[in-house]
């Protein structure tokens, strides 16, 4: 179990629940859909389903798990009428259905409509497990009921992978020339190309072992890929973090303020070479930056583009 204040209060108000017979037939769990809530919802799959090994390889039969798959990355109507009607067939264990979905925010209106009569009549032992990292994307229908669960401070494990990394590429900025800004594009994308093997290997064997080939390559690549997609996100907002920080400095804020107290020389060194529009246009290249990626142009692109605009 996490030792995150979040997670351990969290889950100690589930094995309440548990002991009680008070489980929630639905929780939106509120953290990345890889990350802290991913594990949070394993654990709690394992506590109703008695630590089957089948959870973590997401081959258990009672158990329904939905993630976007599609190049649209949406969760649609057609995989939510595949959860109703699996939660409506006799459980194969004798016990328990559940039904996870992640990202849940990348439901379809049509498809979220379609969840809420199983949310509103649950059949009795079925449990239905939310996530995002965007809850505020989620239907208020949808959320309203279900009963909420905040882990977004204890992801930890996810920005291992990538934080010392990328605080080592930002406290080095600006570039001083177009060559240099191609080198800083250089780093960055190899450290994204680093955590798309990590999460490849880490997928790989939690695989079905029942898919052909052709099913494991596709399930293995959606997967890292969604992996891939939520840390690129976290990478940006340190970004973009970082880029606020040394506006502040500009404007001549209290240290207080900064979300990385810790690299104050840097930033200092940085709001130094920097007026207050060129502070501001940074952050908008950041945020132009993302935008980019969404519109799925090439990596390498997009990063040589951004750090360009840094020199």
């Amino acid at each position: 179990m996490s030792s995150g204040s979040q997670f351990s209060s969290a889950w100690t108000g589930i094995g309440k629940s548990w002991q009680n017979g008070q489980l929630a037939h639905a929780y939106l769990l509120q953290g990345a859909p890889h990350g802290a809530a991913l594990r949070f919802a394993e654990q709690l799959l394992g506590l109703i389903f008695n630590n089957h090994p089948q959870v973590k390889t997401r081959a258990h039969p009672d158990i329904v798990w939905i993630e976007p798959q599609s190049k649209s990355r949406q969760i649609v109507i057609e995989e939510i009428r595949d959860l109703i009607r699996q939660f409506s067939q006799t459980p194969f264990a004798g016990g328990w259905k559940a039904g996870v979905i992640l990202c849940a925010d990348r439901m379809t209106d049509q498809a979220a409509n379609a969840l809420l009569k199983t949310l509103e009549e649950p059949a009795a032992k079925t449990l239905l497990i939310l996530i995002t990292d965007e809850p505020q994307a989620v239907l208020p229908t949808i959320s309203s009921r279900c009963q909420r669960i905040s882990l977004a401070d204890e992801d930890e494990e996810v920005s291992k992978h990538w934080k010392d990394p990328l605080l080592d590429i930002l406290g080095e900025l600006p570039p001083a020339s177009v060559p240099e800004a191609g080198l800083f594009a250089i780093r960055l994308l190899a450290l994204l190309n680093e955590l798309k093997e990590e999460f490849e290997a880490d997928e790989a064997g939690r695989l079905p072992e029942d898919l052909t080939a052709k099913e494991s390559k596709a399930l293995l690549d959606a997967r890292s890929t969604a992996r891939l997609i939520e840390a690129r996100t976290e990478i940006l907002r340190t970004m973009l973090r970082w880029q606020r920080d040394v506006l502040m400095l500009v404007l001549g804020q209290n240290e207080a303020v900064l979300n990385f107290s810790d690299d104050q020389e840097p930033l200092k060194r940085q709001a130094m070479l920097c007026t207050r529009a060129e502070a501001l246009r940074r952050i908008a290249a950041v945020e132009e930056m993302g935008q980019q990626f969404e519109r799925n142009l090439p990596a390498e692109l997009v990063l040589n583009s951004f750090f360009s605009q840094l020199v």
